[in-house]
């Protein structure tokens, strides 16, 4: 069971070899609502596309809706974090929490959830290292 990030989740659909590798037989496939908005705002406005046939292109991902218990969860992370001096950004934060809501590895594409406090929470792999 994954759960991927809005990179990943593009790349997959994009067929992205290395990503397609790691991502296809292990299961389901989760991602955050946070992430089906960031995919699916970007991708209308760059290709004039209806919002349903985006989200069509996700490749099986199911969505994980925002509840208030990972919102609560997403602010506690940010409050261990600002401890340390560090601080990530509360879309960021909220897709974390949703993954470890899941109890599933959160798999990335760029640098935004490089962080030892969230390594402490779940299990972060980035595909671009």
């Amino acid at each position: 069971m994954l759960f991927l990030d809005s990179p990943t989740i593009i790349e997959y659909s994009n067929d992205t070899q290395s990503v397609v590798e790691y991502v296809d037989d292990k299961g389901q496939l989760f991602t955050s609502a946070i992430c089906v908005y960031k995919i699916t705002e970007g991708e209308m406005w760059a290709t004039n596309k209806s919002a349903h046939a985006v989200r069509q292109g996700f490749r099986g991902v199911n969505s994980i809706q925002l509840n208030e218990e990972i919102a609560m969860e997403a602010a506690r992370m940010q409050n261990e974090l600002r401890a340390n001096g560090e601080e990530m950004s509360v879309r960021d934060l909220l897709i974390a929490a949703t993954a470890r809501s899941t109890g599933a590895e959160l798999v990335v594409a760029d640098s935004d959830f490089q962080t030892d406090v969230l390594a402490d929470y779940l299990t972060v792999t980035n595909l671009r290292e």
